[in-house]
């Protein structure tokens, strides 16, 4: 009789194919990579939890931060929606050039709406000239910036509101007098000059200047300046800070933000229903609307017997944009009122 278990030993019946167990089970990973592949995840894990906590960590700062920020009562209006208006002064620099110690009202002729539209990265500023004569509820036909004089930030914020109809959500003063330790946060900003000119035997060449905190001040303090030439200075810094804000993706960075929010704290005064998430909102709002994302524009006025108005022909359809969003599409339409990029 022949031995049916051939060679190398009984055939397992259970194995359809006739397969030894050797040949039908697949083989194990070796223990060194399954423990090799444990690490890593653990490590990974690991990772993300210490972002995470990194990143919850810096926002309690930031928060912190922002609530450090000067608040004052100001009566201003709800956000409808996603976009927002912003009425922002300056102070710390007088009419005649002088940095004043303790800012004053009226102490600066800076008066601009910076609205954001709805999606959050695009908008605009428009500058309202300081000595346009406008309607001022309870002091009749005189210049804007006396609102500020006569009421406080709430009375300009209804002044400007009367004047464009458009919501006011916020509203923000900066404090030119500390303007100079956000510049050296952000490592300088470039401002361009037409022509040549000095402020407090600094000369600035005709060009490009990159501005450090304290050849930023002497640009906008320039003592030969107009009301207007000033103003515009200081809405030259405003874009350049931007500017640099955005092109260097700064507040995209946990730490450079954390500093940035930082020397904001002795820059800015809000009204008191800015909350602190809003104000961190609008840092990183602001850091996006660099020249590509946001248009710049003055009202348009006209000057009579030697005094500034409104020219009502072209501010109403200004306005009119602003509270549609489309104030890009006003630029392109009257590109006379676009705010020069380099003054004088």
């Amino acid at each position: 009789m022949s031995d049916t278990s051939g060679q190398n030993g009984p055939v397992d019946t259970d194995d359809p194919g006739g397969q030894s167990p050797a040949e039908s089970q697949v083989p194990e990973p070796a223990p060194r990579k399954r423990r090799g592949l444990r690490i890593t995840l653990v490590l990974l894990a690991s990772l993300v939890v210490f972002l995470g906590v990194v990143a919850v960590g810096v926002y309690l700062l930031v928060n912190h931060l922002a609530g450090g920020i000067h608040r004052t009562p100001v009566k201003v209006a709800k956000p409808v929606g996603k976009a927002i208006t912003i009425l922002i002064t300056g102070a710390g620099i007088s009419p005649s050039g002088k940095l004043i110690a303790k800012p004053t009202l009226n102490s600066s002729g800076l008066i601009i709406l910076l609205h954001i539209n709805a999606d959050g990265r695009t908008g605009g500023v428009v500058s309202i000239p300081p000595l346009a004569i406008v309607p001022v509820p309870g002091h009749g036909q005189t210049q804007i910036n006396h609102a500020l004089a006569y009421g406080g930030p709430s009375l300009l914020v209804q002044t400007v509101d009367q004047l464009s109809h458009v919501p006011i959500n916020h509203y923000a003063e900066i404090d030119f007098t500390h303007v100079g330790s956000v510049i050296n946060i952000v490592g300088g900003v470039n401002v361009t000059l037409p022509k040549k000119a000095t402020a407090f035997g600094y000369s600035f060449p005709a060009g490009v200047n990159h501005l450090n905190g304290l050849t930023a001040v002497y640009y906008a303090r320039q003592k030969s300046l107009t009301e207007n030439g000033r103003v515009l200075r200081q809405q030259s810094l405003i874009r350049a800070l931007a500017d640099t804000l955005a092109n260097g993706h700064l507040l995209t960075n946990p730490v450079t933000m954390y500093n940035v929010i930082k020397s904001f704290t002795s820059l800015l005064t809000v009204d008191t229903d800015f909350t602190n998430a809003e104000v961190t909102k609008f840092a990183t709002q602001f850091g996006t609307l660099n020249s590509k994302a946001g248009v710049f524009l003055t009202v348009p006025t006209v000057t009579v017997a030697g005094k500034v108005y409104v020219n009502s022909s072209m501010s109403d359809p200004l306005w009119t944009a602003l509270r549609k969003n489309s104030i890009a599409a006003f630029a392109k339409k009257y590109p006379s009122t676009v705010t020069p990029p380099a003054p004088s």
